[in-house]
């Protein structure tokens, strides 16, 4: 009895440890993602540099000013998207072919 009651104890601690196992980055991922939070997309960006959610979340931003299309979403994209990141440069460029004219 007293042996079954200590595999059990053991059994459940495991299980609960198992249900916390999320990487740090991958619930800020997640998190941004279902929010589609500009500002929790930056904080990401700052705080996880080797994240390989990083190219995931960058796609995603996109995807969302693709569906959006206006500037606003675009300027945020491009403030927030890493400098360094190869589609930073496709989202300046789509932004200056298709917002920083107008009104000009």
């Amino acid at each position: 009895m007293r042996l079954t009651i200590i595999f059990t104890w053991i059994l459940l601690s495991i299980s609960s440890l198992s249900s916390c196992g999320k990487p740090p980055d991958q619930k800020a991922y997640e998190e941004i993602v279902a929010t589609m939070s500009m500002e929790k997309a930056k904080r990401f960006f700052d705080t996880y540099l080797q994240s390989g959610y990083r190219d995931k979340l960058v796609n995603e931003i996109i995807e969302w000013c693709k569906q959006e299309e206006t500037e606003s979403c675009y300027r945020l994209a491009i403030d927030v998207l890493p400098k360094d990141h190869p589609r930073h440069k496709e989202i300046l460029a789509h932004y200056d072919k298709h917002f920083s004219k107008k009104g000009k």
